[in-house]
């Protein structure tokens, strides 16, 4: 039991890292140890040890979720651009959505 604990606490140190520098391509192979070995240590609790893994287990579901929060910003964010690359548009009193009028071009003077 000690040394499914020991390789979890290891393997969770790993996952903590690869999200910390953004190698998420690393998680994946993570995954099905981390599963397994969980599963060995559900099958006799130890409620002291379990406490320690719980608390590391809870700060990498955060890390992973602040990662999925950035990449759903990020994705919202390039999909904005791409929707401005065309112009922009405005809106009329009714609410929909209307190409604006073409505005004089600018022009720099030096």
């Amino acid at each position: 039991m000690n040394a499914a604990r020991t390789r979890l606490s290891a393997l969770l140190a790993r996952e903590r890292a690869a999200l910390l520098s953004g190698r998420f391509e690393a998680l994946g192979p993570l995954l099905d140890a981390k599963e397994a070995l969980l599963q060995q240590l559900s099958a006799q609790p130890e409620r002291a040890a379990l406490t320690a893994l719980h608390a590391e287990l809870a700060r990498n579901a955060r890390l992973l979720e602040a990662a999925l929060s950035g990449l759903r910003e990020g994705r919202a964010r390039a999909e904005a651009l791409r929707a401005t690359k065309d112009g922009f548009a405005t809106y009329g009193r009714d609410g929909r959505s209307r190409a604006p009028a073409a505005a004089p071009a600018l022009r720099h003077k030096a």
